[in-house]
């Protein structure tokens, strides 16, 4: 069974903000500002519904999806 068919991997609805400022030399300042959205990971149950994972089994589970989402584009090279 692939990642593919046991997880739903995506990201959350909210979005998280940092704001650094970088000094310059000359005296001058630099604002950066990065948003993202958490990714969120969730196992398929048998009934249907969705479980959402936390800690090492989202970890677990998301390393399970990006190997396989490896080994999808490394089949579509060779084609």
């Amino acid at each position: 069974m692939s990642a593919y068919d046991q997880y739903v991997i995506g990201y959350g609805p909210e979005r998280l903000h940092d704001i650094a400022v970088h000094n310059r030399e000359d005296g001058s300042s630099v604002i950066e500002t990065v948003s993202t959205r958490p990714v969120r990971a969730f196992e398929k149950q048998a009934d249907g519904s969705l479980s959402e994972l936390h800690g090492e089994a989202k970890t677990t589970a998301l390393e399970a999806f990006w190997a396989d989402v490896d080994t999808f584009n490394a089949e579509q090279e060779n084609h």
